[in-house]
């Protein structure tokens, strides 16, 4: 179990079985298993949901291409 970081205000954090892989706001690894690589779609669209970092890769999304 994961505990809830201070400066994160993600509730995956204090979870035991989270849904995401990574944490979409800070970018901390959730759960310990692996996804294939990510496509732009995906990340243009997590864009769009104003996600900081992909939680399925944990690629900051927030940087320039």
């Amino acid at each position: 179990m994961s505990i809830q970081k201070k400066d994160c205000r993600n509730m995956n954090h204090g979870r035991t079985n989270p849904p995401v892989r990574f944490c979409p706001n800070c970018g901390e690894k959730l759960k310990s298993a692996s996804v294939g690589s990510c496509d732009e779609e995906k990340h243009r669209s997590r864009r769009k949901d104003r996600n900081h970092f992909c939680h399925d890769c944990g690629k900051d999304l927030t940087k320039a291409f």
